[in-house]
């Protein structure tokens, strides 16, 4: 069987023993709570999409459901999505109304699975630039990492890197430079970010090209 890294799936394991549980857990629920939403909210209105949330999350850590991850799987993203098609299944099941879930659960549809997906992809983005944040801070460059990253999303308007480049006066080649190396950085940070959360090579392969597809992006 494959053996996920330690680090961020450490954390995972460490989420189903007495002694670091409710640290490990709380820590990773905050982390994947609006991936977990946004499965929920593709099939449910806001009020049961936040109730789903909470008994998925609720279940669990009672269940320790999330240190149980099977490497077979591949992937975190992978087998919490497998948790959610399977809590998704035994909330259509019950009869006491507190949940109603709409009558599409009836037929199958990938919008649930494709909003999960799309909220994952976001969270390890935002995993990434935190990281970069951090480290940019602490070499005294977190004015340039701010003014950089705003244009990170598209590309830079006629004349917008010269007009950062005087604000921080810093020579516009100098400033292309660093921003060519903060968007290579950005995407090593997101690569490590999700290589922390597969078993194997093959299976960070597979999860990084779907991660490029769902944020536009290239390899």
């Amino acid at each position: 069987m494959a053996q996920f890294p330690s680090t961020q799936w450490s954390l995972i394991q460490r989420s189903g023993t007495s002694s670091a549980r409710r640290e490990a857990f709380g820590e990773l629920a905050r982390t994947y709570r609006t991936a977990i939403l946004a499965f929920f909210r593709a099939r449910m209105d806001a009020s049961a999409a936040e109730d789903a949330t909470q008994s998925f999350l609720t279940a669990s850590y009672e269940h320790a459901w999330w240190s149980r991850a099977d490497a077979d799987v591949g992937s975190f993203r992978g087998f919490l999505l497998l948790l959610l098609r399977r809590h998704l299944g035994h909330l259509r099941q019950r009869q006491d109304g507190q949940i109603e879930l709409d009558a599409e659960l009836a037929t199958p549809e990938p919008s649930a699975d494709q909003q999960f997906d799309a909220r994952f992809a976001l969270t390890l983005t935002g995993r990434a630039v935190e990281s970069l944040r951090a480290d940019y801070r602490k070499r005294e460059r977190g004015d340039l990492f701010e003014r950089l990253l705003t244009t990170l999303g598209s590309p830079p308007a006629h004349g917008e890197l010269q007009s950062i480049a005087s604000e921080l006066r810093m020579p516009p080649n100098t400033l292309t430079v660093e921003l060519q190396r903060l968007r290579k950085r950005l995407r090593e940070q997101l690569r490590a970010q999700l290589r922390e959360l597969c078993a194997d090579a093959e299976t960070f392969a597979g999860e990084w090209s779907s991660l490029q597809r769902i944020l536009g992006g290239t390899d």
